[in-house]
């Protein structure tokens, strides 16, 4: 894409890091594919310190990560983020070359940590499924609940969900995962039944537990 606004000799544009809106990230290119939109992001990172002595590091090229992350204009994206690599320049520390960090593509991930959030937000308060959520993001099933499970456990382990919880409802019922074969799981569901200030029951979920494998449901 073009910087048809910005100045020719600018590497990143404003308006567009605007629209991607990460603290710490610019969008080199854009690229319209039939299927999906392609970013080219790096970081403004011009200095590393080593995580193991903290020396100052010298640059060491770049290493291309490729990660799915949430949807824009309702179309999958794909962010191919061109991070740094450093240098120790300690002889004596054993860290040798690394790879720069930022919060919105932890290790290993084939998610953001944002395209995650999205995820996990629309399973808990939108009428969808995994399967859907995977489509809109334009990965396979595994790739999106594999997100969607780390981050549904590590709201399930803050204490803070629930605040303001002041009365909790059960509600059991038969749960029957699929229409092959006879088998059927009972389903415990924990629904906070607390009204609003203005008097309206909501009854949001707070957590899914079926007696076997399967989705658990973060705080709404």
């Amino acid at each position: 894409m073009d910087h048809s606004t910005c100045a020719l000799s600018a590497l990143w544009c404003p308006r567009t890091d605007l629209l991607f809106d990460v603290p710490g990230m610019h969008v080199l290119s854009v690229d319209r594919q039939p299927a999906r939109v392609v970013l080219t992001i790096e970081s403004a990172a011009d200095v590393g310190g080593c995580p193991a002595c903290g020396v100052v590091a010298v640059g060491h090229g770049r290493r291309r990560r490729v990660v799915a992350d949430a949807p824009c204009f309702g179309i999958p994206v794909r962010l191919v983020w061109r991070a740094r690599l450093w240098r120790c320049r300690e002889p004596a520390c054993p860290q040798g070359v690394f790879t720069e960090q930022h919060e919105l593509v932890p290790p290993r991930a084939k998610l953001t940590s944002r395209a995650a959030a999205w995820a996990t937000d629309a399973l808990t308060v939108d009428d969808t499924t995994v399967s859907a959520l995977a489509r809109h993001l334009g990965v396979d099933w595994h790739t999106c609940w594999d997100a969607v499970e780390a981050e549904a456990t590590r709201r399930l382990a803050d204490p803070a969900r629930l605040e303001g919880v002041e009365v909790l409802g059960v509600d059991e019922h038969i749960w029957r995962p699929s229409r092959v074969g006879d088998a059927h799981r009972a389903v415990t569901g924990m629904v906070d039944l607390t009204r609003d200030p203005h008097g309206q029951l909501h009854a949001r979920l707070r957590t899914w537990s079926p007696a076997g494998p399967g989705p658990p449901t973060p705080a709404g």
